[in-house]
């Protein structure tokens, strides 16, 4: 595991099941257990934790340099199929568009019959909501439609002996929490979540 953020709060480390943190042999019996004491023992715990995973070589925090790297542009062609649905998603997005006015006016933002705004703050925000949303959609799907490209490049850096570092522009915690609070202890010991795009239609 890599990660940026992994000592700055215990939800950041609640993915890392294979740092065997939380299960048999340890002091927490799953994952939820640990994330609940870790963050009631605040700063103090985190600290310990990542202090702890350090030591065994489980956690580090190093500085790299740039000098002598070397990359190429890995550059995706859209199939016919991807841009068949690239344009159905912006269609649909473009029928969203034109009834946000109707549900501006439903929900008395604006006034029906006179087209005036009655509440600028929740216009602004609700459009700011919407435009918003339409970007990360779009740039999910695009990163999606990279993979054809992206995956067999890893795997070829692979077999060459190389590592491969994958950079994500986000990702998609919030849309991860939102599903994950839908779960069952149960069903997040035995994680299997869909975090496709349509998330956001």
């Amino acid at each position: 595991y890599a990660s940026a953020t992994g000592a700055s709060d215990v939800n950041n480390l609640a993915y890392a099941m294979r740092l065997g943190l939380w299960g048999p042999e340890t002091a927490f019996a799953n994952r939820e257990t640990f994330v609940a004491d870790i963050r009631d023992g605040g700063i103090a715990a985190m600290e310990l934790v990542a202090r702890d995973l350090k030591s065994l070589g489980l956690y580090t925090a190093r500085a790299l340099s740039f000098a002598g790297v070397e990359y190429d542009i890995l550059e995706h062609c859209l199939t016919e199929d991807q841009i068949t649905v690239y344009d159905a998603y912006a269609e649909a997005w473009a029928v969203i568009h034109t009834n946000l006015r109707e549900a501006l006016e439903a929900t008395r933002i604006v006034d029906q019959d006179s087209g005036n705004t009655l509440n600028s703050g929740a216009k602004s925000a609700a459009l700011s909501i919407f435009e918003g949303t339409k970007q990360r959609f779009f740039a999910q799907l695009l990163l999606s439609m990279k993979l054809p490209s992206l995956l067999p490049a890893i795997d070829a850096a692979l077999a060459e002996g190389n590592a491969a570092v994958v950079q994500l522009v986000s990702t998609a915690e919030a849309m991860l929490n939102r599903r994950l609070a839908d779960l069952s202890d149960e069903e997040r010991e035995d994680l299997e979540i869909d975090l496709s795009p349509r998330e956001y239609v």
